[in-house]
Parts: structure tokens; sequence; C-alpha cells
């Protein structure tokens, strides 16, 4: 469920007047939304996302915004910003950081299919590459922020749980981190978060989580998503080799990321467990935010692992 802020059609037709986009002719709400308030906004000059954001401060809006208007400019498939008249990429609406975007066509996946992963794999390499043109700005220490969440998580966990969390994290800080290949990413390129029509990809959305990582982590983080039942528990590998290659055909792995990707792969695993424990265990007061079970992330964490 969303974290709605109510906007009413005058306040919206006020806002839209700081954009050339047109009248406003229609507007709703967007339920599929989890952490910002999201409407499609329909104009005489065509269809719109409007986003306020709840999930990360304004002084992040910059660099997350700069990325995707980067990423849109170059010929990436993803929803592009529009800028205000003043040339700024987001405004202000009911006290909250306002941004518009187009609309892509298409919609999000539930289960992605075997040419899906493909074209992920792909597109994500591509946006790897146009994020090397871009300065490393807002560095996430994947390892340090692990380690910092589980500190209080630590002691709610049995026993079994303790040691494959104390394991994991032992293991994430024998990464190299320094070494490998670093600059913008999604961080977040779960099936929810691209658009398909049909078999044809529309495009990435939802960059808020977006940071400067290892390449290979981003990717980790898709591979873990896309490729992955947490219901059935099962690991998909024709998913997974179908995606990695599609990746490797745009941008090649260096060595060093080859060697690291099955760990990186058990960190992207640990760091949405964990992100899934503290929600669950440290609920946040006055925040209608969906809680996902941890559960599913834990399973993951110990397939990668035995592997």
């Amino acid at each position: 469920m969303s974290i709605y802020t109510v906007v009413s059609h005058e306040q919206l037709e006020t806002y839209l007047s700081l954009y050339d986009v047109g009248t406003l002719q229609s507007f709703r709400g967007i339920e599929a939304g989890v952490e910002n308030t999201n409407y499609f906004v329909t104009t005489s000059h065509g269809e719109f996302v409007l986003t306020l954001v709840e999930s990360v401060g304004v002084e992040k809006l910059p660099f997350i915004l700069g990325f995707v208007d980067h990423l849109a400019s170059r010929g990436m498939e993803c929803a592009q910003p529009v800028h205000l008249n003043t040339g700024e990429l987001f405004g202000e609406l009911n006290e909250r950081p306002a941004v518009l975007m187009n609309r892509l066509a298409g919609g999000p996946l539930e289960i992605p299919t075997l040419g899906q992963c493909k074209s992920i794999g792909a597109a994500q390499a591509h946006a790897h590459q146009l994020a090397a043109e871009l300065p490393a700005d807002q560095y996430t220490h994947l390892h340090q922020w692990c380690t910092e969440t589980a500190a209080p998580i630590l002691e709610k966990l049995d026993s079994s749980q303790k040691d494959l969390l104390q394991h994991a994290l032992m293991d994430a800080g024998n990464i190299p981190w320094t070494n490998l290949p670093t600059g913008p990413v999604h961080a977040d390129l779960f099936p929810d978060n691209a658009l398909f029509d049909g078999e044809s990809l529309s495009g990435f959305i939802d960059f808020y989580h977006a940071c400067s990582a290892p390449y290979i982590y981003d990717l980790s983080v898709t591979l873990n998503a896309w490729c992955y039942d947490e219901e059935a528990g099962e690991y998909d590998q024709d998913k997974a080799d179908a995606l990695l290659a599609a990746y490797q055909a745009t941008r090649p792995l260096t060595e060093e990321e080859l060697q690291n990707l099955s760990a990186m792969q058990q960190v992207a695993a640990l760091r949405f467990w964990l992100s899934r424990l503290r929600d669950k265990l440290f609920p946040k007061e006055g925040e209608f935010i969906t809680v996902k079970d941890p559960a599913g992330k834990q399973s993951l964490l110990e397939t990668l692992r035995s592997r």
C-alpha cells in the first residue's frame, strides 16, 4: 500500500503550471506503490507519472534524478524526468518533493520469462556503461551498512539465523570492494521496477534507492530477484545463465568481477534479508509500509551459500 499524500485537482493544476505539459485533464492514484505517493496524470500534452517523494531526503534527489536524466538523454530505456520551466528536475507539492516523469508503456512483471531476463541483462549492462560516464557520488558502503543494520537484529534471532548472519557478514568483509568497478546504479531492479510490453522492455522505473556501488552488486540484486522464486524456494539457473550472458555480451565482466560475483550475490541477499528483518522487528510508527516476509531472502541466502 502506498503512503498517500492527498492531492486535489486544483493543487495539481497549479503545480503543473510550472511545466510545459499542457493543461490537466485527469489523474488517479497508483495503488501499487510502497514507499512513495504516485499518480498517473493525463494532460493535453500526454501521459505522465507524478511522484511525491516520501522515501528519501531532498538532498539525495539531485544525484538520483541527475542519474536518471543522464540515462534517458543517452537513449537508455527509463522514465525520463520532465524539467520544470526553470530547468529544475523536481519541485514541491504539499510539502513533498515532487517529480514528474513521462509515463512508459507496459506494466511490471511477476514471473519473468527467459526472454525478459535476457532483455534486462542487456539493458542493465548498457546502464552501467552509461553510469561510468558519471562520478561515483552517493557511494554506499554495503558491508558497513549490513554490519550496522545487523547489530540490533542479532539478539532477536535464533541460533541458526545468528550463525548464518555472522558468517555472511564475515564473507562480505573479504570482498575486495575498492578494486571493483563502481558507479551510479539502480540498486533495486526487481521485476516490478521494470516495465514490459509483452517481451519488449519499456524501461526501468523507481530509482529512489539509487546509489554508487560496484556494478556487480547491482547485477547481483537483479540476478537474485529475477531468477529466484521465493515461494517455491528455487533458483532458476537457466534464467541466471541467460541474464548473465546477455549482460556480458554488452559489458564483459572483469576477471575480478567474475571471481567475486557469487560472493556479491550473497551480499545482495543479505542486504535485503536485513532490511526486511529491520522492517519486521523495528516497524516505524505512523507509516503505511508493506512489510515483506524476511523468510524468502533468508532462504535465498542459504541457497546461494550452499552452491
